[in-house]
């Protein structure tokens, strides 16, 4: 099982799209998530696995009802502590065991990881972690444009996902991909990810990239003006040097 995660507005449904595009398996479609106007092409999320992580995150379900999610929304914004999610996690962990079970041979996405992969790493299977990144600038304009979030909320939820994240990843078996590079075009950046999951069957990855990505969906780090938020800007400065040490070869972009 492969784990697809990042901070939300960070571009896991892209990094998704990709790697379903070059074969792999999200599960049944009818137990995804239907895309909108803000991911055309889909979320790739299944229905199950964001309610069982909701649960832990919030102890509420995702998708049961309207104003379930709406609830499940607001309290998702307060940024639970994390040490009562072990609690909750306790009562998921059937679950979990056997959306593993079912779903070896599946990838899973869904942002909520950043929060909850420690109990899924110990309940399942996974053979890789898949942590997408993106400039923080653009993350928080994408999460003001879409919720009309305070900026800075954003910059809090944003540090708060990325710091539980890098709290939990393993030594071992995590992939960093780069969304600003992928939208950018870099097939550099798409090809280190298929040979880190073992994908060399399908088109060059410039081709993949030239007709999956669409960079209007993706607003450019460079045209986000205002600057970061301390809490932000330090925590994307942790993500790209935990990123740096996975990846040595490949330079992580920086602040421009």
């Amino acid at each position: 099982m492969i784990l697809v995660t990042g901070m939300q507005r960070s571009g896991t449904s892209l990094v998704s799209q990709l790697l379903a595009t070059l074969g792999l398996s999200f599960g049944d479609p009818a137990e995804l998530l239907p895309g909108d106007r803000w991911n055309a092409a889909g979320y790739y999320e299944m229905k199950a696995v964001m309610d069982v992580n909701s649960r832990i995150i919030t102890g509420l379900p995702r998708n049961v009802s309207r104003f379930g999610a709406w609830l499940s929304k607001a309290a998702y914004l307060r940024m639970p502590e994390l040490a009562p999610m072990a609690v909750r996690a306790e009562r998921q962990r059937g679950v979990i065991e056997a959306i593993g079970r079912r779903h070896r041979s599946t990838v899973l996405k869904d942002p909520r990881f950043c929060l909850t992969l420690r109990f899924w790493l110990q309940w399942t299977a996974v053979a890789k972690v898949v942590v997408c990144i993106r400039h923080p600038a653009a993350v928080l304009a994408s999460l003001a444009r879409r919720h009309w979030l305070p900026r800075g909320l954003t910059a809090r939820f944003y540090a708060y996902h990325v710091d539980a994240l890098l709290d939990q990843l393993p030594a071992h078996e995590v992939l960093f991909v780069d969304v600003d590079r992928l939208v950018a075009g870099e097939a550099g950046e798409l090809d280190a990810l298929r040979q880190g999951l073992g994908l060399h069957a399908g088109p060059p990855s410039s081709t993949l990239l030239s007709d999956v990505v669409r960079s209007e969906a993706f607003v450019p780090t460079e045209l986000c003006r205002q600057p970061c938020p301390p809490v932000a800007q330090a925590a994307w400065q942790r993500l790209v040097e935990r990123a740096a040490v996975a990846r040595p070869v490949i330079s992580m972009s920086l602040p421009r």
